[in-house]
C-alpha cells in the first residue's frame, strides 16, 4: 500500500489515539481505510467528512470546527473514541464494526474492515508504522 504523507500522519495519529483508548490500532486504521482511505477521500456524497466520516447530529459542532480548521486530528480523536465506545458496548470488533456503518451495508462493511486488518498485517511497510 503506497501511502502519502498525509495518510501516514493520519495513521500515526490513529495509532496514538487507539493506544490511548486501549483499542486495537489495526481495527481503528482498518475502519479509517474503509471510510476514507486514511484521509485520501474525505468527502462523501452524503455529506460526511473527515478520516472517520463521522456524521451524527451530535457531532455537528465538532464537524464545523473540524472543517473550519481543516483538522484531521479532531476527527481522528472522535472516530477512535467512538470505536472505543462501540467496542465496550458490543464486546467484539465484528459487532462494534457492524454498528459503525449504515445497517444496510453491514456485511460488506465488516468484510472490508477485516480485509484491511489482514492487509495491514501482511504489508510490511504499513505493519512497521503500527
Amino acid at each position: 500500500m503506497n501511502l502519502n504523507e498525509n495518510q501516514i500522519r493520519n495513521l500515526h495519529n490513529i495509532k496514538e489515539m487507539a493506544y490511548f483508548f486501549k483499542i486495537n490500532p489495526k481495527w481503528a486504521v482498518a475502519v479509517a481505510m474503509t471510510e476514507s482511505s486514511l484521509g485520501l477521500n474525505q468527502k462523501s456524497p452524503t455529506g460526511c467528512k473527515g478520516v472517520f466520516q463521522m456524521s451524527s447530529i451530535a457531532m455537528k459542532d465538532l464537524h464545523q470546527e473540524m472543517v473550519k480548521n481543516d483538522d484531521d486530528l479532531i476527527d481522528i480523536a472522535c472516530g477512535v473514541a467512538f470505536l472505543y465506545l462501540l467496542a465496550k458496548r458490543h464486546g467484539t470488533i465484528d459487532a462494534a464494526t457492524a454498528k459503525y456503518c449504515d445497517p444496510k451495508d453491514v456485511g460488506f462493511y465488516v468484510d472490508r474492515v477485516k480485509k484491511y486488518m489482514e492487509e495491514i498485517v501482511m504489508d510490511t511497510d504499513m505493519a512497521e508504522l503500527i
